[in-house]
């Protein structure tokens, strides 16, 4: 660790008065479709979920909504995906689920299942988003644009009667920064539950023990992100899950984050053994499954 440590410093002191004209690509590495395909999508890396579990056409509803660039002026369409009856979304307890730096929904479209079969099938309804740039969505991302895409998305949930206090949020990797800076900052929708996944502390944190991004690191010094402060300010009971393991956003980012958080209630899972992307597979899907159900019911 000590020797990245001397080659991130060594490049930023290097590369400090460099602004990157390509971050967005190498920052958040999204993929293009012309087309999603759920259930169908054979190339997912993450936890496995039984037939049972498929969602029927019938009950998944994929939309867009208008995205505000505040930079621009200029609004993009960004792709969403609710789970669940839209006719009872009003009565409904929703999971906003934001996913994590690769890809697309489809990536996550497991674990997005396994939210909706919580409790009991579609007990949950879940709303899942594809930032700018990721699947069919328009334009490209950055760290703004995250959070008023997830805002967006919060906005339709309140335009179609959704009940706060029946709203969680769920937050995987790079979705834990909009999870946290909109569980804090959003005043006229706030969640009464949040549940972050593997997040980033900060880009000083993340520069000192771990690389999101892998390029070199002036390209790091140029986002913002400050989850551990952003922290403080949110009020909505948290749950925090974490691989021991992970050497992609290491465990001390969370922990810090973890440590800031002074509202009512927090519980933590530290997983041993896992990764990044593993803390469902590690824990197993009856375990995941049962401390999310408790949290959540509680």
């Amino acid at each position: 660790m000590r020797e990245g440590i001397l080659i991130i410093a060594l490049f930023v002191g290097l590369f400090s008065c460099k602004k990157p004209n390509n971050l967005d690509g190498l920052a958040f590495p999204s993929e293009r479709l012309d087309e999603y395909q759920f259930d169908a999508y054979e190339n997912t890396w993450d936890i496995e979920i039984p037939d049972s579990f498929t969602i029927a056409p019938e009950q998944r509803t994929l939309f867009t909504v208008p995205s505000f660039d505040e930079s621009t002026g200029e609004t993009y369409n960004i792709y969403c995906v609710y789970i669940g009856d839209l006719a009872n979304l009003a009565s409904d307890s929703i999971i906003l689920y934001c996913h994590g730096q690769a890809l697309h929904m489809d990536t996550y479209w497991n674990r997005v299942s396994i939210l909706a079969n919580l409790t009991e099938k579609h007990h949950y309804g879940v709303l899942m988003m594809d930032y700018r740039g990721y699947g069919m969505s328009e334009g490209s991302s950055d760290v703004n644009s995250l959070e008023e895409d997830v805002d967006a998305c919060i906005t339709w949930l309140k335009d179609q009667g959704a009940d706060q206090n029946k709203t969680f949020y769920y937050g995987f990797s790079l979705g834990c920064i909009p999870v946290i800076d909109r569980a804090a900052y959003r005043s006229d929708f706030k969640p009464t539950k949040i549940i972050l996944e593997a997040p980033l502390a900060s880009v000083e944190n993340l520069s000192n023990t771990s690389t999101i991004i892998n390029v070199d690191p002036s390209y790091i010094t140029n986002l913002r992100f400050e989850n551990a402060e952003k922290i403080k300010d949110v009020d909505a009971e948290l749950m925090w899950m974490h691989g021991v393991a992970d050497d992609y956003i290491e465990i001390e980012n969370g922990e810090l984050i973890y440590g800031n958080h002074s509202g009512n209630y927090k519980e933590a899972h530290r997983v041993e053994n896992a990764g990044h992307s593993e803390v469902p597979h590690l824990l197993g899907l009856e375990t995941y499954m049962s401390i999310l159900e408790e949290f959540l019911n509680k």
